[in-house]
C-alpha cells in the first residue's frame, strides 16, 4: 500500500518546530520522546496513497507537512474529497483503533513529510499511556464532529450553487471584516467537483457565473473574493 518513497529520515519529534497546541503531536516530553522511538518519518511525493478504502492499515500516518485528500468512491463510481487532512492530524487511526478496513482512500496532493506508525506499536503506546490515548480520543471526536459538520452543511444547501460558494468560503481565513480576501487557487475544476459531489462542466460553469457578477475574480493562482458578504447571501 502506498506510492513511492522518496527519502525515509530519522525520527526527531523532540525537536519538531512544526508541532503546535492542539496537535496530536503536542505531547508532555516524556510521551513525546516515546513517540520518538516508533515509527519512522518518511518523504511522500505528491499522489502517493496512503490508505485505501475498504482495505486494512498496517498503520497510522502523522502529517508533519504537506497535505493530503480524503476521498471515498460511490458505487456508480463517482469519486467525493471528503476533506483535505494537515497540521499533524493522524490518518487511519479509526481503523486501526477499530480493527476494521479503511472508510476512505487517503492520497497526498503535494510533497509532504509524514510519520509512520506500525499498528503494534501505536497500540501499545496507547494501552501503556493514559494521556495518548486521551489525544487519540479526543481526535477522534473532532473528526466525528467534523464529519457530520461537513455531512450537515451538504445536505442543508439546496443547488450546487450553494455548495460551491459554501467550499470557497471555507477556504478563507476566519476574517471579521468584509475585506478582499485572497485564497491560493490550487484544486482543478474536477476536484472540486468531487467536493461537492457535482460534475466538471457544473463547477465550471457556476464559476463563471460568479466571475460574471463579481462575486470572484482569478488573479494569477489567486481566487479573490472581493465581497465576502455578497458570496455568503447565496451560501
Amino acid at each position: 500500500m502506498g506510492g513511492l518513497r522518496r527519502f525515509v529520515a530519522p525520527n526527531d519529534c523532540v525537536n519538531c518546530s512544526f508541532r503546535q497546541m492542539g496537535d496530536f503531536c503536542h505531547l508532555p516530553d516524556p510521551l513525546l520522546s516515546e513517540l520518538n522511538t516508533i515509527g519512522h518519518l518518511t518523504f511522500y511525493p505528491a499522489n502517493s496513497i496512503l490508505l485505501k478504502e475498504s482495505q486494512i492499515p498496517r498503520g497510522v500516518y502523522i502529517i508533519c507537512t504537506g497535505r493530503a485528500k480524503m476521498s471515498v468512491e460511490s458505487r456508480e463510481g463517482k469519486t467525493i474529497i471528503m476533506k483535505i487532512a494537515g497540521n499533524r492530524e493522524v490518518l487511519g487511526m479509526s481503523a486501526v483503533v477499530s480493527s476494521r478496513p479503511s472508510p476512505i482512500t487517503v492520497t497526498t496532493i503535494e510533497f509532504s513529510q509524514i510519520k509512520y506508525v506500525e499498528e503494534d506499536s501505536f497500540m501499545r503506546l496507547l494501552e501503556s499511556n493514559k494521556q495518548a490515548a486521551l489525544a487519540c480520543a479526543t481526535l477522534l471526536a473532532r473528526e466525528v464532529n467534523g464529519t457530520f459538520g461537513d455531512v450537515h452543511d451538504l445536505l442543508l444547501a439546496r443547488s450546487s450553487t450553494e455548495k460551491l460558494a459554501r467550499l470557497l468560503l471555507s477556504w478563507v481565513p476566519a476574517e471579521p471584516r468584509n475585506r478582499e480576501l485572497r485564497v491560493l487557487s490550487e484544486f482543478t475544476h474536477e476536484e472540486i467537483a468531487q467536493m461537492i459531489g457535482s460534475s466538471r462542466e457544473t463547477v465550471t460553469r457556476l464559476l463563471s457565473e460568479m466571475k460574471r457578477k463579481e462575486l470572484i475574480r482569478i488573479e494569477g493562482s489567486m481566487l479573490v473574493i472581493p465581497n465576502r458578504v455578497a458570496l455568503q447571501a447565496i451560501a
